[in-house]
């Protein structure tokens, strides 16, 4: 019988839920067609459970493992400036004149930025605590399914060929197992205040890119589906 510690197990964790950033692309390779309210309901399902993962398990997380108020917020903070940063360079690139292309390859970037220290999240969490460990893989996992979507759907809108779709959505998969793998390798160095802080910046990410972008972009899917305006073309 094969004997794992929470290093190994979460380890496992992650990169099964990496993985579920490919059934989005998946979906997309399948239908090639998607309606406006799938879309919204994707989006709005994905933020959701960012948003739960982050105040109920991976901020109670850093607290059990002895950060206090004021670091908390701290590390918060600078998750969500990272979010801030990005969305301002992106916003640069487009006003210069970019093209669809260029627009769906940072979306893309931003995902697959976000996605590295994600990928940290389940493996860290589960050796605070298998439990929490479990239940953030499970919630990233599924959000990770409507993330791969997002990627494919916005590719295929800008003309890019099925390889070059794949190739996006596995990037931002590799990005969250080579976070995963950062952590399995300096696991015996790192500390728990360490990770507990990673945690809270990973979670100040998650809920500015869940209140920034999914919910606004998924409640305007949401208003084309409920007016009527038809599919979007993938």
């Amino acid at each position: 019988m094969i004997n794992l510690d929470n290093n190994q197990v979460g380890f496992l964790l992650s990169i099964v839920a990496a993985l579920a950033t490919m059934i989005g692309w998946l979906i997309v390779a399948i239908k090639r067609v998607l309606s406006d309210y799938l879309v919204a309901i994707a989006l709005l399902f994905a933020a959701s459970a960012m948003i739960l993962v982050s105040i109920f398990e991976l901020i109670p997380t850093a607290d059990k493992a002895g950060l206090n108020i004021g670091s908390i917020v701290l590390w918060l903070t600078i998750g969500i400036a990272v979010v801030l940063i990005l969305r301002f360079a992106a916003g640069k690139l487009e006003s210069s004149g970019s093209k669809l292309e260029k627009s769906a390859i940072l979306v893309a970037a931003a995902l697959t930025l976000h996605n590295f220290p994600e990928g940290s999240v389940a493996i860290s969490t589960t050796i605070v605590d298998f439990q929490s460990g479990l239940i953030s893989a499970l919630a990233i996992s599924l959000h990770n399914i409507p993330e791969g979507l997002a990627i494919a759907v916005t590719a295929l809108a800008a003309g890019m060929s099925a390889r070059k779709v794949f190739f996006l959505v596995a990037a931002a998969t590799i990005s969250e197992i080579l976070g995963a793998c950062v952590v399995l390798y300096e696991s015996s160095s790192l500390s728990e205040v360490f990770v507990a802080k990673l945690l809270t910046v990973v979670a100040g990410i998650m809920l500015t890119v869940a209140a920034a972008e999914l919910i606004p972009h998924g409640v305007h899917s949401l208003k084309d589906a409920r007016n009527g305006k038809g599919l979007k073309n993938s």
